[in-house]
């Protein structure tokens, strides 16, 4: 049996401000809608039908649908990071610490799949979507550069190339493992098997060594 994925707990968000429900209506709706239609072809008032709020509802939250989509993506990845917690600030560096985040960033992508997904179909034909999502790219670069390279100069990590541009190949690497397991529905046993191939190449990059699972 492998060792557990322990993913950190979501907050007990049971009594939310009715401010912070109108925001996460106005973003679920995006999300909907992203699904059935490009970004281009939907309007604010679409939106804000969606989500059951006037347009100037949205506007309080959003100067505009590119904003809102901004502001799911940083969501998104704030809940990665939060999941990476003992990659990006714990001791020494372990396969084990890598695959505790890769998993939490699967799962984060799995959950908000039919948003990225959507976001990759368009970001060919749509340069604003391809600079919302290039520019959420590298705001995940930069935070895990950050880390990579405190935890280098704290010799908890290997030197090697630069760690932008190392973490640029590897994202591109996630995002591709991660759309095919999404556009092909694969099973838990795929995706576990794609997400932990991950694993051995993040750790053999970063750190120079990859430590299987072990049984319990």
């Amino acid at each position: 049996m492998s060792e557990p994925i322990r993913l950190p707990r979501l907050p007990d968000r049971r009594r939310r401000p009715v401010g912070e429900e109108r925001r996460e209506a106005i973003l679920a709706a995006i999300e909907d809608l992203l699904q059935e239609r490009s970004l281009a072809d939907i309007s604010v008032g679409d939106i804000a039908s969606a989500a059951g709020v006037g347009r100037s509802g949205f506007y309080f939250y959003f100067a505009n649908k590119g904003a809102a989509v901004t502001a799911m993506l940083g969501d998104m990845l704030a809940e990665m990071l939060a999941g990476a917690t003992a990659f990006m600030h714990g001791g020494e560096l372990s396969s084990h610490s890598v695959r505790i985040a890769i998993h939490a960033t699967w799962e984060a992508w799995r959950q908000h799949q039919g948003l990225i997904l959507a976001m990759l179909d368009a970001r060919g034909s749509d340069a604003s979507v391809r600079e919302l999502w290039d520019g959420w790219i590298e705001r995940f670069v930069i935070e895990v550069g950050d880390a990579v390279l405190r935890r280098r100069r704290a010799r908890q990590a290997d030197d090697g190339l630069d760690e932008r541009e190392l973490l640029h190949v590897l994202m591109a690497a996630n995002e591709r493992t991660f759309e095919r397991l999404s556009r092909t529905g694969a099973d838990h046993a795929h995706a576990d098997r794609a997400v932990e191939a991950l694993v051995a190449l993040w750790s053999q990059a970063i750190n120079g060594r990859y430590e299987p699972r072990t049984d319990s």
